[in-house]
């Protein structure tokens, strides 16, 4: 290009800092006729990049540049000596990998594409992957794993033509412009602009935050942005690809500068201008020696680390002023508080839900589980993502909640732990992740050193609060963490504003109010330091008591109009009221009697029964120690637990210690919930007509209260009881007053109850078509409510309306889809439905013959929730 030909050199990329550099070689100087080119070998299979060796020959000639292809003519030569010979001839390799090893001749150990990456070790070798979480054949893997991992190639992924030409070109002219500088003789000052760092592994599943990122960075009201987010997030991952995608926009003049390494704000500034080339060698002030080398001219400069040095901030605002060209894209695990600044949250990735859930294809899209299985090849080069390691690979990614350092750390174990095993180890250590690649910054090496990077920065009373905060699970309220810290609520708001800023914390608006959370790779490290703290035992006692007095607030609108509200209010601080609980069963018992009969209404609707079936049983040896009404609160629950986790011994052991207890009852409610609970439990011996009158003589106890959630329970018992005995018209009405209370109180649980068993009476007399609407709307209703207990039921009615469709495998396929979700869910269906399901099964056998019922019995108890309620809805 130059007519005089320099030495040739290799593209090496050196293992410090990813740059791209030139190797000198010995070769002697060459004059060339001035219509000669650099020539560039494309290397790929041929099929299957099709499309991209066009993209790719395209780029190359764009840069004036000349593409070798292997299929631009035909030549009387086998493909081995015609790749070898146009490789001779070339002065630069480009190789583009997807999923296929290539053809492997006869005779040779390799494929050819291969066989031509290794002739190409002389030249500079840009290799470009596509898809990151390709499924590739294996030979191609290891060819990848070694290219990667000897670090004397280029490394690119990309997803497109579009992004593939964008790296080629930019890559091919980086290239150059280093071998014409490498010759320039050196100018003294300063070294040049510094490049950004080249990535050494794929950025997965940050698509449309880069294009967020590059879009912002494209306003002309956005000349500070800082990517916030909390230590190992992703953000300078991000703001290096955002800087690429505005490459040519800024004519190349894009900056990198590393600042975790400094210590004062006052050397901020110098670090800028070294980076970007400006001379330091006078008297002038680093601000204005930078002002004078950036001058007018358009540039970006990424700004990594800002987080220990943010007092200087203030100079990045003279520099925003004094140069109207610059704009700077900032990282940072807090906001630097400039007017001009916009901030940009790096959220963790998304995660899917259980693996059961999803399909296996689904789950290997989603970015925490494709970052997870892309990083665990790097270690491992066969490793894939199966239905045997699936389940465990979702509930790594779940429990690291998408934090992309995390979630790398713990695929780099799978070099010795299979994903079953790594699971197990990560309970509350972080040092079960290990510690990452020796090129990592020393505060990323582990998770409990980015963390702690973080945790340090901040002053006294935020580090107490945030310490305090670890007593919390799953989030809290302002007014809980003023509480459980001994603050005023306006101390409180500003501390907490304080640890959002350094994105320890995130703030979440919801419908309930402002929301905290701590991600729970933060939690585990700040655990640590408050089990250290000399007040621990005083901050879990009054976590335990503001919880406590949380569910006494909830008492009578749990009963009542308020009942969704404060279900809603109580599954978010779900897991802080089981650690009140545990607290008490450890520390004090007197409160949980009555703890446990108030929040009974919330743990049955929200399928927390199997939890609170052990907690049941933990305070029941102590039941002689409590008052009379604390042991018929205590009674109660556990009578009520064990009916609807199906273990009726249990249920009839404490019925039998609480029926003596009924007469001295004095609390009405209480007095008309334990007669409503006689009749649960008469059903268990047989005794319907007397779970009948116990029903009846609850209606008319819970009328005088007005207590309608019980009494719409009543109705609902009486109503069942009904069906069966045959009084339908009775039934009927008892039903439908408890549908209308449903409705009235917005309490889904209590509507999708009423709907399913007013559908069962419709089949009873003989309307099937009205059987299968009530049906339908009460399924709706019931994945509304969360219940799993209700999901079961509608399917066991759809099973039942099978049969009158004359649909015996249907029926025997949901009737085992709901037996499979309730027994893992501890569940097991309703005395008084039990003779029903019992008769439907027996039925069913004799229809379809033994060995045919199990198998499509055993296939639906295989079944997740999603895929029973879609089998159910099917029309056949």
């Amino acid at each position: 290009m130059l007519g005089i030909a320099e030495p040739r050199r290799a593209a090496v990329r050196t293992h410090e800092t990813g740059d791209v550099g030139l190797a000198e070689e010995r070769f002697e100087p060459m004059i060339r006729t001035p219509d000669q080119r650099l020539r560039v070998f494309v290397s790929s299979t041929l099929r299957e990049l099709a499309d991209e060796r066009v993209v790719v020959a395209q780029a190359i000639g764009d840069l004036r540049l000349t593409p070798v292809m292997f299929e631009q003519g035909a030549r009387p030569h086998p493909p081995q000596a015609v790749y070898r010979a146009y490789l001779e001839q070339s002065d630069i390799f480009i190789g583009l990998y997807w999923k296929q090893y290539g053809w492997l001749a006869p005779g040779m150990a390799v494929s050819g594409l291969e066989d031509e990456f290794e002739l190409a070790g002389a030249l500079p070798r840009l290799v470009y992957v596509k898809d990151a979480a390709a499924e590739r054949e294996a030979r191609l893997d290891q060819l990848l794993d070694r290219i990667g991992g000897e670090g004397s190639t280029s490394f690119r992924y990309f997803r497109d033509g579009a992004e593939l030409s964008r790296l080629v070109r930019d890559d091919l002219a980086v290239l150059l412009s280093e071998r014409f500088a490498a010759t320039r003789p050196t100018v003294a000052g300063g070294t040049g602009p510094n490049p950004l760092p080249v990535g050494r592994t794929s950025l997965v599943g940050r698509e449309r935050a880069i294009d967020e990122v590059a879009g912002l960075l494209g306003r002309p009201d956005a000349r500070l942005v800082t990517l916030t987010g909390t230590g190992g997030v992703g953000k300078t991952r991000l703001a290096v690809a955002a800087a690429e995608r505005l490459h040519e926009r800024f004519s190349a003049r894009v900056v990198f500068v590393p600042l975790a390494g400094l210590t004062e704000p006052d050397q901020v500034m110098a670090a800028i201008a070294r980076n970007v080339g400006a001379d330091l060698a006078g008297a002038v002030a680093p601000l204005h020696a930078l002002a004078g080398q950036l001058g007018d001219e358009q540039w970006l400069l990424v700004l990594d680390n800002l987080e220990q040095v943010v007092s200087a901030a203030g100079e990045l605002g003279e520099l925003l002023a004094g140069c109207p060209g610059v704009t700077i894209l900032a990282t940072s695990r807090t906001v630097l508080d400039l007017r001009a600044e916009r901030e940009y949250p790096v959220p963790p990735l998304p995660l899917p839900a259980a693996a059961t859930e999803l399909p296996i294809e689904e789950l290997r899209a989603n970015p925490a589980v494709a970052l997870f299985v892309d990083r665990a090849r790097a270690v491992h080069y066969n490793f894939a993502l199966t239905d045997d390691n699936a389940a465990a690979v979702v509930r790594i990614c779940r429990r690291l909640e998408g934090l992309p350092l995390a979630i790398e750390l713990a695929a780099a174990r799978t070099r010795l732990l299979d994903p079953a095993a790594l699971l197990a180890r990560l309970t509350t250590s972080l040092d079960a992740l290990g510690s990452g690649a020796r090129d990592l910054p020393a505060r990323q090496r582990t998770l409990r050193d980015t963390v702690e990077w973080s945790v340090d920065l901040l002053e006294a009373p935020e580090r107490s609060l945030l310490e305090t905060a670890a007593v919390f699970v799953d989030g809290w309220t302002i007014d809980a963490a003023a509480d459980v810290a001994g603050l005023d609520e306006n101390e409180t708001l500003d501390l907490t504003d304080a640890l959002a800023r350094h994105s320890l914390i995130q703030l979440e608006h919801t419908g309930l109010g402002l929301r905290c959370r701590m991600l729970e790779t933060v939690r585990t490290y700040v655990a640590e330091r408050l089990a250290a703290h000399p007040d621990v035992t005083a901050i879990r006692h009054r976590h335990a008591d503001h919880y406590q007095a949380l569910a006494r607030q909830a008492d009578r609108p749990l009963r009542g109009m308020g009942q969704r509200e404060w279900v809603e209010r109580l599954q978010t601080e779900a897991s802080n009221l089981a650690v009140a609980v545990e607290w008490y069963l450890a520390n004090d018992l007197t409160p949980l009697p009555h703890l446990y009969r108030v929040l009974w209404p919330f743990w049955s609707q929200r399928d927390h029964l199997a939890e609170v079936r052990t907690w049941v049983d933990q305070l029941l040896p102590a039941v002689d120690s409590f008052d009379p009404h604390a042991q018929a609160e205590l009674l109660w629950t556990a009578t009520v637990t064990a009916r609807e986790t199906g273990d009726d011994p249990a249920a009839l052991a404490a019925r039998e210690r609480l029926e003596p207890l009924l007469p001295g009852i004095e609390e009405p409610y209480l007095h008309a919930a334990t007669q409503l609970a006689m009749a649960w439990t008469s059903t268990m011996v047989g005794d319907v007509p007397g779970a009948l009158r116990e029903a009846l003589a609850a209606i008319e106890e819970f009328r005088g209260q007005d207590e309608p959630l019980g009494s719409a329970s009543a109705f609902l018992t009486a109503g069942s009881l009904e069906t069966t005995t045959g009084d339908l018209d009775e039934a009927h009405e008892h039903l439908t007053i408890a549908n209308n209370l449903g409705f009235e109180l917005d309490n889904a649980w209590l509507a999708a109850t009423s709907q399913v068993l007013l559908g069962t009476l419709a089949l009873v007399r003989g309307r099937p078509a009205d059987a299968r609407a009530l049906f339908d709307e009460g399924l709706e209703l019931s994945l509304a409510a969360y219940s799993t207990q209700l999901v079961t039921l509608c399917l066991a009615m759809f099973a039942q309306l099978s049969v009158v469709d004359s649909q015996p495998e249907r029926a025997a396929l949901l009737l085992g889809a709901a037996d499979g979700l309730r027994r893992r869910a501890g569940l097991r269906v309703y005395p008084s439905l039990r003779a029903r399901e019992t008769e439907l099964a027996n039925r069913l056998r004799e229809a379809l013959g033994e060995p045919t019922f199990e198998r499509v019995h055993a296939a639906g108890a295989r079944l997740n929730r999603p895929e029973a309620v879609a089998a159910a809805h099917e029309r056949q």
